[in-house]
């Protein structure tokens, strides 16, 4: 099963990226750098508001996942409990919107072109926009926990293609403005929330039926609830205080040029999704089970997979960064311009979906606190840094500072994940899924990147690069001892099935 979720996830997660690309992309050339600073903003909003689901939805889906272990039949009251909650929170993040539209449109962001009362009806529109969608987090949580992946993936992608067509559609067919794209997204996101309810409530009989909610369940897990949102809360911050930063310090277009720098990157770490959402109801139930021999090797199989894809994507913009910018900017001077912003960020985008192993394993076990305690350690050095020093030296010091703050944040993740179940393992993880695809990625790219001259067309660079990608995540798989023998013994089943000789017919006829 985990292996058919893995699989699932890994197309919802390709046609994600793909949707976040096409936003990116036709965003960018409909709309132009400063109307683009406005959707920027709706992403950065978005992942804030991803607390939901980086921490109310972890607890539910691992609640989901206990409650099939201990008691099925309570899964409906503990998802209609959940689902008031997710109501409330959805509620409130509206009317917090609303409530600062005028203030930030104010005396936040910084149009040039674009009036002031325009910024806060795009604002006003975010809101609605991000919240309504935030309440698609409950039933996508219940589906994961119940390891109906396929199902999940399968909404989450056509969800997303409305949500591409509506965005891209208004920009071209309405007006180029991020008016427009808000309103699709308004629309895309009240049909993406009623469809995944209208398929949980098949799913999960009687759990949108009113109902008396069971505090006894919600109360079992509100600790471990609140305490891993405010972790989610502060990892969040950390993560996005750069943009912050950038949007409230520097013109809007530029700051629409750092947001597509940042959205190329932020969708690598996306890559670590369709591994960590498919494993982590499993981690869950061996450590409800203690079936620590099981649990150790779907860990080191996760991270092995999680660093051969994170690594080799950092990669390719590293070593190929100005090539994609290009790609999608269409603006050759720019694309050299923030090619070494774009080569940082793509550094600490990595380093953070590398910490994403070692963290579901935390959770797993109960422990939500010591991700709590990183963020706000790497948070306390990093905030300050980025606030005095930006307005100074520019975009290129946020993506240097966010480098240096995920780098201590993975060294942290990796001291206190194995105080637990996997207690003295340390050492084997880093030789067995870390360096070895480090060292395997980074010498493929170092290699293919001779054969790419500036002087090159971008067709040329970017085949170049592709195939760069390629080779590079083979070798990555190639020396994790976890990874290797199922994708070999896939390969044979290929390689060796039987087909019909074309004869057979006519032989039969005859």
């Amino acid at each position: 099963m985990i292996a058919r979720n893995v699989l699932a996830n890994l197309i919802g997660m390709a046609i994600s990226i793909g949707v976040q690309a096409g936003l990116a992309f036709g965003g960018y050339r409909l709309a132009g750098a400063e109307q683009y600073g406005l959707i920027g903003f709706f992403t950065v909003m978005l992942i804030a508001a991803a607390i939901f689901d980086n921490g109310l939805g972890q607890t539910v889906t691992r609640a989901v996942a206990r409650n099939q272990v201990e008691a099925p039949a309570t899964t409906s009251t503990l998802v209609f409990s959940f689902a008031l909650i997710y109501l409330a929170l959805a509620c409130l993040l509206i009317l917090a919107v609303w409530a600062a539209a005028p203030l930030l449109a104010a005396y936040w962001l910084k149009p040039q072109h674009i009036s002031t009362a325009e910024v806060r009806e795009c604002l006003v529109l975010m809101g609605f926009a991000i919240g309504i969608q935030r309440v698609r987090g409950i039933f996508q949580a219940t589906l994961e926990g119940l390891e109906r992946q396929v199902l999940s993936n399968l909404l989450l992608s056509a969800s997303g293609l409305l949500r591409l067509t509506l965005g891209l559609g208004a920009l071209a067919l309405v007006a180029p403005t991020a008016e427009a794209f808000f309103w699709g997204q308004v629309i895309a996101s009240v049909c993406e929330s009623v469809t995944f309810a209208c398929v949980v409530g098949r799913v999960v009989p009687g759990a949108l039926r009113p109902q008396r909610p069971e505090g006894g369940l919600i109360w079992q897990s509100l600790r471990f609830a609140g305490v891993n949102m405010a972790a989610a809360a502060t990892g969040t911050l950390v993560q996005i205080a750069d943009s912050l930063v950038v949007s409230a310090v520097l013109p809007l277009a530029v700051f629409g040029k750092y947001s597509l720098v940042s959205t190329m990157c932020s969708a690598m770490v996306r890559l670590t999704a369709p591994l960590i959402t498919a494993s982590f109801p499993r981690m869950a139930a061996y450590v409800r089970a203690e079936r620590v021999a099981e649990l150790r090797r779907l860990f080191f199989t996760a991270s092995q997979a999680t660093f051969a894809l994170m690594l080799t994507a950092a990669g390719a913009l590293v070593f190929f960064g100005e090539a994609f910018l290009e790609l999608v900017s269409g603006d050759p001077a720019a694309s050299a311009d923030f090619a070494p912003v774009l080569a940082a960020l793509a550094i600490a985008y990595a380093l953070s979906g590398l910490c994403r192993p070692s963290h579901a394993l935390q959770m797993a076990e109960g422990d939500p606190a010591t991700a709590l305690r990183i963020n706000l350690v790497t948070g306390a050095l990093y905030l300050p840094a980025i606030l005095l020093l930006t307005p100074r030296f520019g975009v290129m010091l946020p993506a240097l500072c966010l480098t240096g703050a995920n780098l201590l944040a993975f060294v942290l993740f990796t001291a206190t994940a194995f105080r637990g179940r996997l207690r003295g393992e340390a050492l084997r993880w880093l030789r067995s899924s870390v360096l070895p695809q480090a060292a395997a990625v980074a010498a493929t790219y170092a290699a293919l990147r001779l054969l790419s001259e500036p002087t090159l067309p971008l067709a040329a660079r970017l085949a170049i690069a592709v195939a760069a990608s390629g080779v590079a995540l083979g070798a990555a798989a190639l020396v994790s001892n976890h990874v290797r023998p199922p994708l070999l013994q896939a390969s044979r089943r290929i390689l060796s099935r039987p087909r019909p000789r074309p004869d057979s017919a006519s032989a039969t006829l005859s």
